[in-house]
């Protein structure tokens, strides 16, 4: 089955990993932060037994969810991401690494998204009506062959799809900047009164915590950057794709470059694709990885004082 086919989850849904359904996994498919895949929670009871722990690895989950696993794109799990290398990665198969005491163990999985082929589109061309003559299959607009016509509309359809992508750039960028502020904001040391309460295990963890803060918000400003100034950006490539657009494909003109721009465009919009992707995964793992970790630090050591104070 194709992710597209399945409507996002509305809640966790139970996976199983064999025919009882006694041995499960957790999976929210296409969740807003992810909508080109699917997030993973493994019970850490799942690894308490050697042999099926030897067994919880990505592809075969993928394949129990009922999904194609060669349609992987990438996965992330402890605040590190893999590529899948078009499904051939040798790590797509090597068991995951067990979850911390008395947690579950998340992982998330970006899919390959299907996208409608540029030239099959039945309305990239125009029939003639019955009453016409001439051998010609397809009536095109001024002196435009129908070769010409049908490269212009599929750059014309790679234009839409860059656009659409870039509305979602645009989203995925506030949350990266939200995102930023708020583990900058708990990248701090503790303070007189927190420091008094906390034991050496707080000290040590709010230090883990912070060293996750740090290398979060270099991963968050990273995907800032690239989206700001990256190819894709008007510091890049863009502005030079939008008056292409604008000249010959709006209007419909041919120019010398033609097939070697309908190649660009859907190589632009691919990376784009890319871009939004990273960026989600980005942010997916800044919330779980480092501002959980960290809040929950602090929680504990802010219940202590609460009960030193009574």
């Amino acid at each position: 089955m194709l992710l597209e086919q399945r409507p996002p989850s509305a809640n966790w849904e139970s996976v199983p990993l064999e025919p009882s359904g006694q041995l499960a996994v957790w999976a929210w498919f296409r969740p807003a932060s992810v909508p080109n895949g699917l997030m993973l929670s493994l019970p850490a009871a799942l690894f308490a037994n050697p042999e099926l722990a030897g067994w919880l690895s990505v592809r075969p989950m993928i394949i129990a969810a009922g999904l194609d696993p060669n349609r992987i794109y990438g996965w992330g799990v402890n605040g590190m991401s893999f590529d899948a290398a078009g499904g051939m990665s040798p790590l797509l198969d090597q068991p995951l690494p067990p979850p911390p005491v008395g947690a579950n163990l998340d992982v998330t999985v970006w899919m390959i998204p299907v996208m409608p082929p540029a030239w099959s589109d039945s309305s990239s061309v125009i029939p003639i009506p019955p009453a016409a003559s001439g051998p010609a299959a397809y009536a095109t607009p001024g002196n435009l062959s129908q070769s010409d016509f049908q490269m212009l509309e599929a750059i014309g359809t790679s234009w839409d799809g860059i656009l659409q992508l870039e509305a979602r750039v645009s989203l995925v960028r506030k949350e990266l900047t939200g995102a930023l502020s708020r583990v900058s904001s708990l990248n701090r040391d503790l303070n007189s009164d927190e420091r008094r309460t906390a034991d050496s295990r707080d000290i040590q963890d709010w230090s883990d915590a912070r060293r996750w803060l740090r290398d979060s918000q270099a991963l968050l400003s990273r995907s800032v950057k690239e989206i700001d100034l990256g190819t894709t950006s008007g510091a890049g490539q863009r502005h030079r794709f939008e008056e292409i657009y604008r000249k010959y494909v709006e209007p419909r003109v041919a120019f010398a470059e033609l097939a070697q721009a309908v190649n660009e465009f859907e190589s632009h919009r691919k990376t784009i694709q890319n871009v939004l992707a990273s960026a989600q995964a980005t942010v997916a793992r800044s919330g779980r990885d480092a501002e959980q970790r960290a809040n929950g630090v602090m929680q504990r050591i802010r219940t202590k004082m609460r009960s030193t104070k009574r």
